[in-house]
């Protein structure tokens, strides 16, 4: 029997292994599409003409502005058509200086050999050296300038709801190594990791597909990207970052293609593709780790919300007092739901059926008005019940939360 168990769960994962390897080959074959549209060869002319900056100065950008994504200087950013706005702070970074010096040194013959005077002396001459220094420059980022649009691909936000959203984004905040929280950002970033606070930032109000594939994204961004000074390019951070993201959602049902692909495209640097086809490992190992967490600590929430032997028959003894106290002509079975189909009655063991418990009706109240029906009232009481499960805090004589 253990040796057939341990069959199961080897197919099992074997097969996970599969679907994650089509997913991340999915990515590959996204992105190559993108790459190889008339819109893309155009960002590329344009993202061509802005810095490439050194992993320190990517750092310091994340530490002054955590939202940033594409900076430059001033006067960059006003051969563009864009303008800084009034009122904002430059983003410091290290720029380098070079400068020219005048020294006296040693003259040198043509077979490097010094040259002596009449004395025996080394005859000196004057001779310009080039050194490179460093100085501070401020930049600024793309959200604090105004002006001619720049060319872009892809869509502005998903769009959809996404099934037990509440408990997945619970699940993702339980797995996440910093806090997560909602703001308003003005620069127009979807989220960000904050490397100083160790925190995570969301936009509000955004569709659910959105807000929880941000999350992972930045999820992933405080799992693997955490330590500041380790020697991953700001590609391969976005790409690891993404493309987790993108296939963690794709393997529960949720295409997140038309915003994933343009975005991983955008941070590969050649027709090769060489950042994603390095991140692809990491892509896979991290999102069957984010899917394995995300299952388990699914079942636990399930369970955790079931209701005891005990709390049902409590729930049927107070659903039957509230169905005699609150019937009337035209106020008996069958009940339907919103779609008019005919619920099932109470089962006589105890239990109430899960169509009966989820139906809402508004019923009138013989005075123009509308009143709860029985059935909202059952729905009412079961959530007490299971709240006061988890809690484990007292209960009237009814079996209700207080």
């Amino acid at each position: 029997m253990a040796e057939t168990n341990n069959n199961a769960q080897n197919m099992n994962f074997k097969s996970r292994e599969d679907r994650l390897k089509e997913l991340t080959d999915q990515l590959e074959v996204g992105v190559k599409s993108v790459r190889s549209s008339a819109e893309f060869k155009t960002l590329l002319a344009t993202m061509a003409k802005f810095p490439h900056y050194s992993l320190n100065n990517c750092i310091l950008i994340s530490m002054q502005k955590p939202d940033a994504t594409l900076c430059q200087s001033y006067s960059a950013w006003k051969k563009m058509g864009r303008y800084v706005k009034k009122g904002e702070k430059g983003i410091k970074v290290i720029a380098p200086a070079p400068y020219t010096i005048e020294k006296e040194v040693d003259k040198l013959d043509a077979n490097g050999k010094v040259v002596l005077d009449k004395d025996g002396e080394p005859v000196k001459e004057k001779q310009e050296l080039n050194l490179m220094g460093f100085k501070a420059e401020s930049t600024f980022d793309v959200s604090q300038t105004e002006g001619k649009e720049l060319p872009k691909l892809g869509i502005d936000e998903l769009k959809g709801d996404v099934n037990k959203f509440s408990i997945l984004m619970g699940v993702i905040r339980d797995i996440s190594p910093v806090p997560i929280g909602y703001e308003d950002i003005t620069t127009g970033a979807k989220g960000y990791y904050h490397v100083a606070e160790k925190r995570i930032a969301i936009q509000k109000d955004m569709s659910e597909l959105q807000t929880l594939k941000t999350c992972l994204h930045e999820v992933v961004h405080a799992k693997l990207h955490a330590d500041a000074g380790k020697d991953i390019s700001k590609n391969r951070k976005e790409i690891e970052a993404e493309g987790t993201a993108a296939v963690v959602l794709n393997f529960f049902g949720y295409d997140t293609g038309a915003y994933s692909f343009p975005y991983l495209a955008s941070y590969t640097t050649d027709e090769s593709m060489k950042e994603l086809k390095a991140a692809l490992n990491t892509i896979r190992s991290t999102s069957a780790m984010i899917i394995r967490s995300v299952e388990d600590k699914m079942i636990d929430k399930e369970k955790s919300q079931e209701m005891s032997p005990e709390q049902e028959a409590e729930l049927e003894k107070y659903a039957k007092e509230q169905r005699e106290e609150q019937k009337q002509p035209g106020d008996d079975w069958p009940l339907k739901d919103d779609e008019g189909v005919v619920a099932d009655k109470p089962a006589t063991n105890g239990n109430i059926g899960r169509k009966i418990l989820g139906t809402v009706r508004i019923l009138p109240d013989g005075n123009g008005g509308k009143r709860p029906s029985l059935l909202d009232k059952l729905k009412v009481e079961k959530e007490k019940l299971s709240k006061d499960k988890a809690a484990g805090g007292a209960a009237n004589e009814k079996g209700v939360a207080i």
